[in-house]
């Protein structure tokens, strides 16, 4: 009996050392599989093929976002055109898109939204190397960038939608301080179905705006209204006017000439860096005006100093422009709305603001001459340094808050009326 119960005790004993065995066996490989499949300890997303209490929906969703984010990496090291390129930002979409469909309740969904953080990042560096590579080659350089720039993004707005309602137009001070979507979006509220185009460029006269709207773009191009936003500096014709000069000597200007109009071919794309204007023509500025700290990088430059107003004249090429800019549109039926853009207080001393008051006597001059319509906003935020980037130039506040004013300004809705019943 005694014999007989030790026996079984060791039988008993026997059987859990194997088990014992078994499960540590089992242990083994499951850590062996988990360094084989992993390769790299530094990468953490294979391990929901381990975890036996996740979701299987999940464990396929994580899988399948890491495997795509690992096809975009491996595709991105040896990328070099277009096409490639674009393969990485589908790969890299396609994986962040994966990880968004886990659900919110699920332990694992705060790693996969940092990996999509990450991920993001990535797909943002790959886009920029697929559009710095796909510029259309639509014509030579007119002597500008942004010009260059500007010209490509409108000729593929219109083939996108065809030609705005609205284009605004004018110098940097435009650019970045009217914004058309914001235009649109508070137009289209009030029941005004328009679309809008800032075809802006820094550095910008009346003679560039001239030569923009009267020999780059044909007349099919053009839109229904034009809001040109400006101030005294790009009628001053006394000072040089660098960018048109540009445009003379450029061999965009001397294809012009010969008779080449700007459009989309079956040439090749170029390789051009982009900047940060947006498909609409804007360049947004979150900066805000302060002037001490401006100070403290850039110099204070009193007007007497300032090229732009010293020295200074309202007579000359630049009037005999927007006279020859004024009679194209209305040959064409195109209404002309001059929008007079504010400075602020600190740019506007005592040398500037007689030189900006004698440009506002100037402006209704040749409003009433010429028949065009004017909106004088020059004087309204003097002290208001909030809705400013620098001195001169307005930010992306003062740019949406401006573009408010605009949409319910009634001689722009008269405009606008006026177009409907046309």
């Amino acid at each position: 009996m005694v014999y007989t119960g030790r026996v079984g005790m060791m039988k008993v004993l026997n059987r859990r050392h194997w088990l014992m065995a078994l499960l540590f066996a089992l242990a083994m490989l499951v850590s062996l599989s988990v360094l084989v499949s992993r390769g790299d300890a530094s990468r953490p997303a294979l391990a929901a093929k381990v975890n036996f209490w996740s979701d299987r929906r999940v464990v396929a969703a994580l899988q399948s976002g890491f495997a795509q984010a690992d096809q975009a990496m491996a595709m991105a090291q040896t990328a070099k055109s277009v096409d490639q390129w674009d393969q990485v930002v589908g790969a890299w979409t396609g994986a962040i898109a994966t990880l968004q469909t886990i659900p919110a309740q699920s332990p694992e969904r705060f790693f996969a939204q940092r990996k999509q953080q990450e991920y993001l990042g990535n797909l943002a560096f790959a886009q920029q190397q697929a559009h710095q590579l796909s510029w259309p080659d639509v014509f030579p350089s007119l002597g500008s960038a942004v010009l260059d720039e500007q010209l490509r993004l409108y000729l593929s707005y219109i083939a996108t939608f065809g030609p705005p309602d609205i284009l605004i137009v004018g110098s940097s001070r435009a650019l970045q301080g009217l914004d058309p979507q914001l235009l649109q979006t508070d137009l289209v509220k009030q029941n005004y179905p328009v679309r809008v185009f800032n075809f802006s460029v820094n550095g910008a006269t009346a003679q560039v705006m001239n030569f923009v709207l009267q020999r780059l773009l044909t007349p099919e191009q053009l839109p229904k209204l034009v809001i040109w936003g400006d101030g005294s500096r790009a009628f001053n014709s006394r000072r040089l006017d660098a960018t048109f000069a540009r445009i003379l000597n450029s061999p965009g200007y001397a294809a012009l000439l010969a008779g080449e109009r700007p459009g989309f071919s079956d040439r090749p794309p170029i390789s051009r860096q982009p900047s940060a204007i947006n498909a609409y023509g804007f360049l947004s500025e979150p900066a805000v005006f302060d002037r001490t700290v401006f100070y403290q990088t850039y110099p204070r430059v009193n007007g007497r100093y300032d090229g732009f107003y010293n020295p200074f004249g309202l007579t000359g090429l630049q009037v005999g422009s927007l006279r020859s800019l004024v009679g194209y549109l209305k040959s064409r039926n195109i209404d002309l709305v001059f929008v007079h853009l504010p400075l602020s207080g600190d740019y506007l001393d005592d040398y500037r603001l007689p030189l900006d008051q004698q440009f506002q006597r100037f402006l209704q001059n040749q409003s009433q001459r010429l028949n065009f319509t004017v909106i004088d906003l020059l004087s309204q935020w003097l002290e208001q340094d909030v809705f400013f980037a620098d001195p001169s130039h307005l930010n992306q506040r003062g740019a949406a808050v401006l573009g408010q004013q605009l949409a319910r300004n009634p001689l722009i809705l008269d405009k606008l009326s006026e177009l409907e019943k046309s």
